[in-house]
């Protein structure tokens, strides 16, 4: 039996790791999708869009970690010009709380009783 907070912002940060996992291949093989474009145009494309997803990904699992109690000293350890940005950590934070108490067994929600 398994018990899952938030399952809709953890089933993102899954789709999200696919996606970012799916683009780096795309990067570093970029030679299977140039279609006669210049390497660095290709790479380029995938290794922003890779980028910009990691940021995603970033901020919503510091939001998913602190929702379930970690704190923030646990889940990273940034450099000083790499802080993540608190205020989209707040408002994501905030869209999820509502579903605080709901809970998955098997993939089935179930009350909170």
């Amino acid at each position: 039996m398994k018990y899952t907070k938030y399952p809709e912002l953890k089933a993102e940060l899954k789709e999200l790791a696919k996606e970012i996992k799916k683009l780096k291949y795309k990067r570093d093989h970029w030679q299977e999708f140039a279609d006669g474009q210049p390497q660095w145009r290709v790479q380029g494309a995938f290794m922003w869009k890779a980028a910009r997803k990691a940021w995603l990904f970033r901020h919503r699992h510091i939001a998913y970690c602190q929702l379930n109690g970690t704190p923030y000293y646990m889940i990273e350890c940034p450099a000083n010009d790499n802080k993540p940005d608190k205020t989209l950590v707040r408002q994501i934070m905030e869209k999820y709380k509502g579903e605080e108490h709901v809970f998955y067994r098997n993939n089935q929600k179930i009350s909170n009783d």
